[in-house]
């Protein structure tokens, strides 16, 4: 990694460092901080949205072993993470084992991993969990590591053929001023291999069969709900299953965004993260809604998101994208 200097017109390197010399260990340091920091790390990813089910999970009675994390997207995608500090051959096998057993569960078994965490995205999973037309899908696959051996991406490349949606990344630290930052950078998909890219979308994004936005709406506390829904249902019926209203207002001047429906206020992500629509954004919105970045540019899904909270905020952001009042 290089550093710019602006006054001596010059790059300058950049001290690297791996986890273990800093000191990272793989579950007290970097386990125990993603979980700490579950939005931060998911954006990074290029996840707009995924519950944290819980770390250290017991994928089968018959199993000694443990999930590092557990996570399902609000479709009822199951994310399997398996972190190593260093490369090791077998972690796509032992994530693939995880697998397994995993698409043998039932809501029941994902409400008991749960236990009793009681945060309010633990809350909206238990309450997605009790809806019988939430329907479980096949689980997916994250590898972070430092590296990883050529024959884990070459065989994640051949298991993509088969529909099975493996992602790996690899994490590395950078020294600075006494502090150890940490960079993520997507290995697999590979740039070029679009069909993955394709499959996971439609993996995270398919609608849940059954549902309305009446339904929808009843596990909704803020007051401006209801008008949001009936707004924006005029551009797009959206996804109640999943409360959310996906490439919406795609000739506004925010962009094409998605718009989901939290349990106490509307999270907007646009897709374009240029300077250009940075600049638009902030000035239609900010200082009234408060815009911060999501993702990253390395894994083909990055933007700016901000919340609604009140019925202010919302008349503002109607006005943005050009409601007429």
């Amino acid at each position: 990694m290089l550093k710019l200097d602006p006054t001596s017109k010059t790059l300058v390197p950049v001290s690297s460092t791996t986890l273990k010399e800093s000191n990272v260990l793989e579950r007290t340091h970097l386990q125990a901080a993603i979980v700490s920091s579950w939005a931060a790390f998911i954006s990074e990813l290029g996840y707009e949205e995924l519950f944290l089910v819980g770390s250290e999970v017991v994928p089968h009675d018959s199993c000694d072993d443990r999930i590092d994390l557990l996570a399902i997207s609000r479709d009822g995608t199951p994310v399997i993470f398996e972190l190593k500090r260093h490369r090791d051959r077998l972690q796509l096998l032992q994530a693939i084992s995880y697998a397994a057993m995993v698409s043998k569960w039932d809501a029941a078994r994902f409400r008991q991993a749960l236990g009793t965490k009681n945060d309010e995205d633990s809350e909206e999973l238990r309450s997605l969990l009790e809806d019988e037309a939430f329907e479980l899908k096949d689980p997916e696959i994250v590898l972070v590591a430092e590296s990883f051996e050529p024959e884990v991406i070459l065989a994640a490349d051949w298991l993509s053929q088969f529909g099975v949606p493996i992602s790996a990344f690899a994490i590395s630290g950078v020294q600075h001023r006494g502090d150890t930052l940490i960079s993520i950078d997507q290995r697999f998909p590979l740039a070029g291999v679009d069909d993955v890219y394709v499959r996971r979308s439609k993996r995270r994004t398919g609608p849940v069969e059954g549902s309305s936005w009446d339904e929808a709406l009843k596990s909704v506390s803020f007051p401006f709900a209801k008008r949001a829904v009936e707004v924006f249902r005029k551009r797009s019926e959206g996804s109640p299953g999943r409360r959310a209203f996906d490439s919406i207002y795609g000739s506004s001047p925010l962009g094409r965004m998605r718009i989901a429906f939290k349990k106490k206020y509307l999270k907007v992500y646009t897709t374009d993260q240029s300077a250009k629509v940075e600049t638009v954004i902030r000035e239609l919105l900010e200082p009234k809604i408060q815009v911060s970045t999501w993702g990253s540019e390395s894994t083909k899904n990055s933007g700016f998101t901000f919340t609604i909270e009140t019925q202010e905020q919302f008349e503002h952001f109607l006005k943005a994208v050009g409601e007429a009042p």
